[in-house]
């Protein structure tokens, strides 16, 4: 048992080193650069420099040994952060949630994708959060976009979809929403310091966490562009972390 666990043990400090580990990338014109990869939304890599600045660099202008070993991080930072460690309790989350009254006259395409929408992104925070939440999803076309609030009501209008859903859980979470959101904002920065723990896990010790009125960067879900399935995960995370700092 003691040879096991120790081997188990060699190897998750194994899979932490080469996390990382700094590593020359070359360009498709041949140019090079030493860092350690951060994480990547499958259209940039941003890389940690070795005098700790960060660098986008994008996935098309590098090699393909480069693209090859940034696919390979994505995965195993994907399973890392679904399996929560083969020993870490499992969130057992109780977010729920209904159609907004009228929804059997809704248009069924629309119906059709908030419902696919919402049972996605529910199922996800239940999977990697223990918030406990009421939501109703409402259509609501004249929304320019979508927005939701802490009564935990979410108006699907122009946009409809997984990345959207994450983010205005997040609102009726307490994203922008709750009484003591602002209390851990000064000059543009998150303070707080749960989800500050949570960005330098991720991003390295020089990370800063910005938030305005309403919303939070990086890893708020804000658009498109923000969007793999590592962000996702971070992007819960993160909302847990803030969540704690507003308590």
């Amino acid at each position: 048992m003691k040879a096991r666990a120790l081997l188990a043990l060699c190897l998750c400090s194994t899979a932490l080193q080469a996390a990382t580990e700094s590593r020359l990338w070359t360009s498709t014109d041949g140019r090079t650069l030493e860092g350690v990869f951060l994480r990547s939304d499958r259209k940039t890599v941003t890389v940690r420099k070795p005098e700790g600045r960060t660098t986008e660099i994008p996935l098309d202008r590098l090699s393909a040994e480069d693209r090859s070993y940034v696919e390979k991080q994505v995965a195993e930072q994907a399973d890392s952060f679904a399996s929560g460690g083969k020993t870490a309790k499992k969130p057992q989350g109780r977010i729920t949630y209904k159609l907004s009254g009228g929804s059997e006259k809704w248009e069924p395409e629309r119906k059709k994708r908030i419902v696919e929408a919402m049972d996605k992104a529910v199922a996800f925070y239940n999977e990697h959060s223990d918030f406990k939440k009421a939501l109703t999803a409402n259509n609501s076309p004249g929304t320019p976009t979508a927005d939701g609030n802490i009564s935990g009501w979410i108006n699907f209008g122009g946009q409809i979809g997984f990345r959207v859903t994450l983010h205005e859980m997040g609102h009726t979470l307490g994203i922008g929403t709750h009484g003591n959101w602002q209390k851990n904002i000064k000059d543009g920065l998150w303070t707080g310091k749960h989800a500050l723990a949570q960005l330098k896990e991720f991003d390295g010790p020089d990370a800063v966490l910005h938030a305005d009125r309403m919303h939070f960067w990086p890893y708020g879900m804000n658009y498109d562009n923000e969007a793999s399935d590592v962000n996702y995960l971070r992007h819960v995370k993160m909302v847990v972390a803030m969540c704690k700092d507003m308590e």
